[in-house]
């Protein structure tokens, strides 16, 4: 079943239940209402035998009452009070019983069968007869000081449940017409509000088969669908740019493998074909294959450091003392034979960080300037203490290497920590995976990196906390 008509049921459903409930309050009201009614009746004609009894055997009292006295009284207080269509008094005295003429047919059809509900002093009480439920009210009549006689007044409740029946068929009728009508009101509500996730549905199953540029419709509304369609057009989006991402990265490695493997191949072919002829050839073959093995290695752990992130890189924080990490860095420059690269001694101050990681990050910048500068190009490495606001009273050592080239291309100037994004100004080798591995490494230690590029050069600063 589909979700509108699944709601729409719902909602007829609590509708059949509301005008259920209705109905039935409907028909207990008119029902208890009806017997309040009743009931008051019949305590008006108990009062009225309480007030208009008693006066009609006066005169006789004073001789003393005969059941004949008693007789004539009772006829004479029906004579004066007759009953209703709505109900019937009986008054038994004398070991005989008088009833009004008039009265509703139920009772007359009892009385004519002399099954008129019995007498139950003092109590009101509904009796079942076959002619159908009687209300009765019943009083002891006093005279001279003792009780003298019996009267009860009846009346059948019928009209009372004709009446709340009739009341609950009219209301159900109604809730009956008002719930089809609500029911197709609803329906087509429903589906009309839930067009929208329709919509939703029917653009997932789009981008699910493949169609990546479907897109719901945002009508620009500040409902919970209309948020929901906004949103799904930006997680689409992200989806979009992430797989774009993954293309570019998965491309960017295969090229910068592809390179490294296929020298490795040709020397390695070249290695085979000499056997051993030529030492000093196969030597100098031998280690261009191993430099490019190393070349690969370090992408390989480049991606790796790049992948773990910052929680996860490879790195233990602890004491390490700047002049340390310096002359690291300057054997690590000779060993590469990078020129023009001016390394500043630092000032004597202990720092919590990765020794290695922390030399591997400089080297990589120093790197990274000497290969997107032109030849000639001037690079600096500084060290400074400053605090948090820039004074220079201690907080934080500032390791600065700074170029005078030409400055980083604006094109790729904000995209400079991203994997592979590189401007190859030289055109020498670069995998662009250097500022990415810095900033992964440094931020790892407690510590960040900020970039500072422009016509006249690019800075690059890492800040790594002094340690207390």
């Amino acid at each position: 079943m589909r979700l509108p008509t699944r709601i729409a049921a719902i909602g007829v459903a609590a509708l059949a239940l509301t005008v259920t409930v209705v109905a039935l309050l409907t028909y207990q009201i008119v029902r208890v209402s009806g017997l309040r009614d009743v009931d008051r009746l019949l305590r008006q004609e108990r009062e009225e035998l309480e007030a208009s009894f008693p006066p009609l055997l006066a005169p006789a009292e004073a001789d003393g009452l005969t059941d004949d006295d008693l007789r004539r009284a009772a006829q004479q207080y029906l004579a004066i009070h007759p009953g209703s269509d709505r109900h019937m008094t009986a008054i038994t005295v004398a070991g005989d019983t008088f009833t009004t003429r008039e009265g509703p047919e139920e009772l007359v059809a009892l009385r004519e069968r002399d099954a008129l509900p019995p007498a139950d002093p003092g109590r009101l009480r509904t009796v079942d007869t076959d002619e159908g439920p009687v209300r009765v009210l019943s009083m002891a009549l006093r005279a001279g000081g003792r009780e003298v006689g019996v009267a009860t007044v009846a009346s059948p409740l019928d009209e009372v449940r004709e009446d709340a029946l009739t009341s609950l068929v009219r209301v159900a009728a109604t809730g009956a017409v008002g719930l089809v009508l609500g029911g197709v009101a609803l329906t087509l509500g429903t589906r009309r509000a839930l067009r929208p996730v329709a919509t939703l549905a029917d653009t997932a199953r789009r981008t699910g088969a493949g169609d990546r540029g479907a897109r719901a419709p945002e009508t620009g509304g500040d409902d919970e669908l209309s948020a929901l369609a906004r949103e799904i057009n930006r997680m689409l989006d992200r989806i979009d740019a992430d797989d774009e991402e993954r293309r570019r990265l998965v491309a960017a490695v295969s090229h910068e493998l592809r390179t490294p493997l296929a020298v490795t191949r040709g020397h390695l072919e070249l290695f085979e074909a000499m056997a051993g002829e030529d030492p000093a050839a196969a030597a100098e073959v031998a280690a261009t294959t191993r430099a490019e093995l190393d070349r690969i290695a370090r992408i390989v752990d480049d991606l790796g450091a790049i992948a773990r992130g910052a929680s996860g890189a490879d790195v233990v924080v602890g004491p390490v003392f700047a002049p340390d990490v310096l002359d690291e860095l300057r054997r690590r420059v000779a060993g590469l034979g990078l020129e023009d690269v001016e390394i500043a001694d630092p000032p004597p101050v202990v720092v919590r960080a990765d020794e290695g990681r922390l030399a591997q990050s400089l080297l990589n910048l120093v790197v990274n300037a000497r290969t997107h500068t032109p030849p000639g190009t001037r690079v600096r490495v500084t060290a400074t203490v400053e605090d948090a606001d820039g004074a220079t009273d201690g907080g934080w050592l500032v390791l600065a290497v700074a170029d005078d080239g030409p400055g980083i291309d604006p094109a790729v100037r904000d995209r400079a920590f991203e994997p592979f994004v590189t401007t190859r100004a030289s055109g020498r080798r670069s995998t662009g995976l250097g500022l990415p591995v810095v900033k992964t490494l440094t931020e790892a230690q407690g510590g960040t990196v900020e970039l500072d590029t422009g016509p006249s050069g690019t800075t690059v600063r890492i800040r790594v906390r002094l340690d207390a």
